[in-house]
């Protein structure tokens, strides 16, 4: 109980006295705190956590007060100051430690961002390799890819080399067999002749229908110089010659021509036609001409369907200036050119051409191509030409005029 002249009290305890005395004078006591003894006992209230809190704090200064008088019974020495310094470090430490915080950056997110810094140095470490590895196979092919187009070109000189020869050796092989295995083709290109090669249409000596075949040996934008047999335009030789003269047909063209020049030794006849651009048929040089002997040549016809027909036949016989062949040859092959396997104009086509002094029937001989250029023309170098001067035509005394003369 307290009384009015002691001072007043102070902490957990004042306080917990003035909380009692509030309560009891809730309950009916008196406000001084002497209640009366008819009053009966007086009734107090004491908190628990209070008294459980005075308990501990009592506790703990007695703990304190006995530490430190156990301190104080021992004897200080230096490895003991020295584990009380390591003691209190550790703790100053551990508080420090304890005290940083990252508010943005957890230890989690910096352990990620050094999982991810780690993955990558591994990525940039392998794209590095493999650059590096990409680098080197590139400068290696570099390297050999250098001289590649050198490369290119010899192989492809040496594979042309190499065809070259094996087509050679096919040629060599089959040269036997060259002019039978081209001849199926070459008569079935007949057509390809079809512009070079006329037909020429007149009369004999005997009033009768004169056919052959005539071919250009040069040509200009006017006019145009043809070769053909002297056997089927002879008797335009003749005065009076036949009235119609000579006719050039090819198709529906229908072109007189004028008898210009002719050899009649070689059966050989140049006719002037008022036409130009007439295609001109390629001739055999002398090195083709010295090889004829055993090729197939064919005869070109100016007539036909195809507007130029063509026979084969095999040469036999050659000298220096005439061929000796075994094609057939019909009155309208007279005069066309004789051709070899290439298309090259070898010689002309003959019936009355006797070299040896008689008819050979079957055989034929005919004139080489390069006689023209001896006999009725003026062949320069390559392909320049110009018609010799007009061969006087024979006498009429061997040739009778009288169908001319009604």
């Amino acid at each position: 109980m307290s009384s009015v002249d002691d001072p007043p009290s102070s902490g957990p305890a004042a306080d917990d006295d003035a909380f009692a005395e509030a309560a009891s004078a809730l309950l009916g006591g008196s406000g001084d705190g002497d209640g009366d003894a008819d009053a009966g006992p007086a009734t107090s209230w004491i908190d628990p956590l209070a008294e459980a809190e005075e308990a501990r704090r009592r506790e703990d200064e007695a703990f304190a007060d006995a530490e430190a008088a156990r301190r104080a019974r021992q004897r200080p020495t230096r490895g003991r100051a020295r584990r009380e310094w390591r003691q209190t470090e550790r703790a100053r430490r551990y508080a420090a430690r304890r005290s940083v915080r990252f508010p943005i950056f957890t230890r989690s997110v910096l352990l990620w961002m050094l999982i991810f810094a780690i993955a990558g140095l591994m990525f940039g470490a392998s794209g590095a390799f493999w650059w590096a590895q990409f680098n080197s196979q590139i400068t290696q092919l570099k390297d050999d890819t250098r001289d590649f187009e050198q490369r290119s070109q010899s192989a492809q000189e040496a594979i042309d080399a190499e065809r070259n020869a094996a087509l050679t050796q096919i040629r060599e092989a089959n040269k036997p067999l060259a002019g039978f295995l081209s001849e199926a083709l070459v008569v079935t290109l007949a057509q390809q002749f079809n512009p070079k090669v006329w037909a020429v249409a007149t009369l004999d000596d005997r009033g009768q229908a004169s056919v052959g075949s005539a071919f250009a040996v040069m040509s200009d934008k006017n006019e145009t110089m043809m070769m053909t047999s002297f056997d089927v335009v002879k008797a335009n030789a003749l005065q009076p010659g036949p009235p119609d003269g000579i006719h050039l047909k090819k198709g529906v063209e229908d072109i007189k021509a004028e008898l210009w020049a002719t050899d009649p030794a070689h059966d050989l006849a140049l006719l002037k036609v008022p036409r130009g651009n007439i295609d001109v048929m390629e001739w055999g040089p002398d090195d083709v001409l010295g090889r004829l002997l055993g090729s197939r040549v064919f005869m070109v016809s100016g007539w036909g369907g195809n507007g130029a027909t063509l026979l084969p036949g095999l040469v036999v016989d050659v000298s220096q200036s005439t061929l000796r062949h075994t094609a057939t040859l019909p009155m309208d092959v007279r005069g066309g050119p004789i051709i070899n396997a290439n298309g090259q104009v070898v010689g002309v086509a003959s019936r009355a051409y006797f070299p040896a002094g008689f008819d050979p029937i079957e055989a034929r001989y005919a004139p080489l191509v390069n006689v023209i250029c001896e006999r009725v023309l003026n062949c320069g170098g390559g392909k320049s030409r110009k018609p010799k001067d007009i061969v006087p035509p024979p006498t009429s005394t061997t040739v009778s005029t009288k169908p001319f003369q009604d």
